[in-house]
């Protein structure tokens, strides 16, 4: 064999292994579904929800800040824009405090540039799909005869449950056997195109699905121990894989970083082109959680800039949380970099957090837009 042909092989060899020991993963795929441009958030941008005294939500932006009662949910969209989500969901312009669409009721709920897609209000087997104004509102019948099961019967249900997403007009939404016998367990993922419901993943271990931000990829967590589902509160290890939109099958599977154990748990997941990007909390005993940002384009690398913190890039700078996330409603820090000039310490990690008439005593949880990539490499 020539040199040529021996260093031909080795480099392809190399291409194909990560720096996690040597172990192959799939190639990145190119996006699977139309891509949705997202706007750059202005920053500092955050939002906190406070449960203790008065409960409410702040949606913070450099321009205005909106309070919203009874401390809903924000879900930060591609175009700006930002979901409430309580009892019910509606839009609103987080830069001006301006409500940009009508409220609809959902039960669990999905958020994709292109819909809102809820399951569980009322009727388990139904699911309901609105565009991203919350209008023209479509109903699908998901009847249990299309699951492959022989468990249903008097005391087992057949139930949708998890978030559900609509992507490229394709909606996937995961089902399952509702029992208290513990044998009763199948489960699986639908995918429905039009009035054709079909069905994948069918007692494979999902966690849970995670489009991304721009909605061109479905990817998905999944359990990697030889466990067929998610087993609640106890720790396993996991990898990140994408789905195929043709059949909501796996069609890669991106691993794990270099030094990744079950005590890690994936707290931000996006794909931009055909770089993944995850943010980690990683556990580290006594001495608190810290955070890691991995990316993933053939090879896993450790984001640099997004250092130990949970951090979000915005247009003008950085913004990063910190805190101890074993605790509930921990102390925290957030700061906010400027790409120039000073660091804004918007909340000193020190600072006590708030108590009400009951002596509960709880800091908010914050909500942070943005990119898990640096915007020029966004």
């Amino acid at each position: 064999m020539s040199r040529l042909v021996v260093l031909l092989l080795g480099a392809a060899l190399l291409a194909g292994c990560s720096e996690d020991g040597g172990a192959r993963h799939d190639p990145v795929l190119g996006p699977q579904f139309p891509v949705t441009d997202v706007t750059p958030v202005p920053g500092p941008a955050y939002s906190e929800q406070v449960l203790n005294g008065r409960p409410h939500t702040l949606v913070h932006t450099p321009t205005h800040t909106t309070r919203l009662p009874k401390a809903p949910d924000v879900v930060w969209r591609a175009d700006g824009t930002a979901m409430v989500v309580g009892a019910h969901a509606r839009v609103l312009d987080p830069a001006t405090g301006r409500w940009l669409s009508g409220r609809v009721r959902i039960g669990e709920y999905g958020v994709t540039p292109e819909a809102l897609t809820t399951v569980g209000l009322r009727h388990p087997d139904r699911v309901i799909v609105y565009d991203a104004a919350l209008g023209a509102p479509r109903t699908i019948e998901v009847p249990a005869a299309e699951a492959e099961t022989d468990q249903l019967g008097e005391d087992a249900e057949f139930h949708l449950y998890g978030r559900p997403y609509t992507l490229g007009g394709v909606t996937f939404v995961e089902w399952g056997v509702n029992s208290e016998n513990d044998l009763l367990t199948d489960h699986g993922l639908f995918r429905i195109e039009g009035d054709r419901i079909s069905q994948a993943l069918r007692n494979e271990p999902l966690v849970r699905l995670w489009p991304s931000a721009d909605g061109g990829s479905l990817l998905a967590i999944m359990q990697d121990n030889g466990e067929d589902e998610d087993c609640g509160g106890c720790s396993v290890e996991q990898k990140v894989v994408e789905l195929d939109p043709r059949t909501g099958e796996i069609a890669a599977d991106y691993g794990m970083p270099p030094g990744y154990s079950r005590a890690w748990r994936i707290s931000g997941l996006d794909k931009v082109g055909t770089t993944v990007v995850v943010q980690f909390v990683v556990r580290t005993g006594d001495s608190g959680d810290a955070y890691q940002t991995w990316t993933y384009d053939g090879v896993w690398r450790r984001l640099a800039e997004a250092g130990d913190t949970r951090t979000r890039f915005q247009v003008g700078g950085e913004i990063a949380w910190s805190g101890d996330t074993r605790e509930a409603n921990p102390p925290y820090g957030l700061t906010w970099t400027p790409a120039s000039g000073s660091v804004e310490v918007i909340r000193d990690r020190s600072t006590p957090c708030p108590t009400d008439k009951t002596d509960w005593t709880a800091c908010p949880t914050v909500s942070l837009p943005g990119s898990l990539l640096p915007l020029d490499r966004s």
